[in-house]
């Protein structure tokens, strides 16, 4: 009895040891798959330290750091809740009259900016400078070199190193501050400068001193983790690099962090090895964690992957059903086993369903903004044609009047010629094209006024001059040179405009503007 149970033992154990050398990946995908099901512990451990926070919040008689700390908790959680919050420390800090805490606001700001995928407006914040500008601080330098380094990695080209040599540069203040002894604010900065320069041992080692840093915290080490993983990758490592992955998705979840990398690299890897089930499973918690964060830049790198497996795991699909048939006449076992084999793949269809109309609302915004580029593209060329035909027009009616002495004829301008007609049409150009990429904006921008105050068009008017004004803001043009010089108006009128209708809204000037960039453009409003 003992002899066959030895036996018995020592076969289970052969079995698995040849498992596991065939499958190296299958450990790390375990301790994945049970830190995923824990999920729920971990978010719901956070919504308590929300819970207890907020209650502090009835009798705080300053509630800023008590609004710091719940954008902490929201920071990587949620973004549109973190954007609150740093409102909330904004109003604050402007009552306590504190330049210094409206520094940290900006901050705290371009870092959810910077998450949810807005580099625009965490440029905005970071490289304009003010008195109170946390310049100093190791929180500055590395939000500024991490927004560096991913602006290069989404520009590339030309502009690739110019970012990429200004992160370093940022990177290199927080060493020349630091010493070995400061272990998280020294050899992380230093581990990013040669990761870029792709030295990438040097870099593995000054990540692991990193983490060794009792100032890293969970966040941290899964930043750490996954950079590690990217460069034993580029060493070919691919198994090490497979696990500091795993290990960063770990971490993420464990300080349920929802605007992450690791998953959708753990995803290409393992479509990368034909694991095509556990490639499409991974993907979609990786567009779920995106969607539910609202960082966009992270859900188009993801809709870029999603199709490609989607289609690998539609293969694999009909190859399973293929093979279910072959087996239909063999025995009633099999029969029953295809049954349940249906079972699974009209769950799976369903959820491929579901993928496919994800996608479907995806290419339908490019073929909205497609239709309204190639729009654009037409407007500017006839517009720039029938200019340059009126002022062809022109000089051939000044040469004939000329020619013949008909002086006279030199005061009189053709009418395509004129430019105040031109100037309207113009006009009347530019509203539609406007109204093309905010389709909501009267109706939206009277939202921002005080009722009695709401613009009311005249019949067949698309927009009024203050109205295009702001459109023009909306649109990204903010400096009123240049919205003066587009609309054939003195920058004292421009400024008057403004000034004048931002008196008309129930909102502070902050306020304001911020609403206004709000206002939704067209692929927005289709999502």
């Amino acid at each position: 009895m003992n002899k066959s149970f030895s036996f018995l033992l020592l076969l289970l154990l052969f079995t698995i040891s040849a498992f596991a050398d065939k499958n190296p990946m299958k450990s790390d995908i375990l301790r994945l798959d049970y830190a995923l099901s824990q999920r729920p512990n971990y978010d719901q451990q956070k919504r308590h330290r929300i819970d207890s926070l907020t209650l502090l919040l009835d009798t705080a008689k300053t509630p800023y750091a008590i609004y710091k700390c719940l954008y902490e908790e929201y920071k990587s959680f949620n973004y549109d809740t973190a954007l609150i919050f740093t409102q909330n420390m904004y109003d604050e800090a402007l009552l306590m009259q504190q330049p210094d805490l409206l520094a940290e606001v900006n901050l705290s700001r371009a870092f959810v900016y910077l998450s949810g995928g807005l580099f625009k407006e965490a440029y905005d914040l970071l490289s304009h400078p003010t008195p109170y500008t946390l310049h100093a601080t190791p929180l500055f330098h590395i939000t500024y070199a991490r927004l560096l380094y991913d602006m290069a990695d989404y520009a590339g080209g030309d502009m690739f190193a110019m970012y990429n040599e200004q992160a370093n540069s940022y990177m290199q203040q927080l060493i020349d501050q630091s010493s070995p002894a400061d272990s998280m604010y020294y050899h992380y900065p230093l581990a990013s400068i040669l990761l870029r320069e792709g030295n990438c041992r040097k870099s593995i080692a000054h990540f692991q001193e990193a983490l060794l840093d009792s100032k890293c915290s969970t966040h941290d080490r899964a930043i750490f983790y996954s950079s590690i993983a990217f460069l034993y990758r580029q060493l070919g490592n691919d198994t090490l690099s497979f696990r500091y992955y795993v290990d960063a998705a770990i971490a993420d979840i464990q300080s349920s962090t929802y605007e992450t990398v690791a998953m959708r690299m753990i995803a290409e890897m393992l479509y990368q090895q034909g694991e095509m089930d556990l490639a499409n499973k991974y993907i979609h918690i990786a567009m779920h964690d995106a969607q539910r964060y609202h960082a966009r830049h992270r859900q188009v790198s993801i809709s870029q992957l999603l199709p490609i497996i989607e289609q690998q795991h539609t293969q694999a699909l009909k190859h399973h059903n293929n093979l279910a048939y072959i087996f239909l006449g063999i025995s009633i076992f099999l029969l029953i086993s295809l049954a349940v084999f249906i079972i699974l793949i009209v769950r799976r269809t369903r959820k491929l369903h579901t993928a496919r109309l994800m996608i479907d609302d995806i290419n339908q915004n490019l073929r909205i903004a497609n239709t309204v580029k190639e729009e654009l593209l037409s407007t500017l060329l006839v517009g720039q044609s029938q200019y340059l035909n009126a002022v062809e027009q022109y000089q051939t009616h000044v040469k004939e009047s000329v020619v013949k002495r008909q002086l006279s004829q030199l005061m009189t301008t053709p009418k395509n010629a004129d430019a105040k007609l031109q100037r309207q049409i113009l006009n009347r150009r530019m509203d539609e094209m406007l109204l093309k990429i905010f389709p909501t904006f009267v109706e939206d921008f009277n939202q921002l006024l005080r009722e009695e105050e709401r613009f009311v068009l005249k019949e067949n008017e698309l927009l009024n001059t203050q109205l295009r004004i702001f459109a023009l803001i909306r649109l990204g043009i903010a400096h009123n040179e240049v919205i003066a010089e587009i609309l054939d108006y003195s920058i004292n009128t421009v400024y008057t405009y403004k000034t004048r209708t931002i008196n008309r809204s129930h909102l502070s000037p902050d306020d304001f503007y911020t609403q206004l960039m709000q206002i939704a453009s067209f692929n927005r409003q289709s999502m």
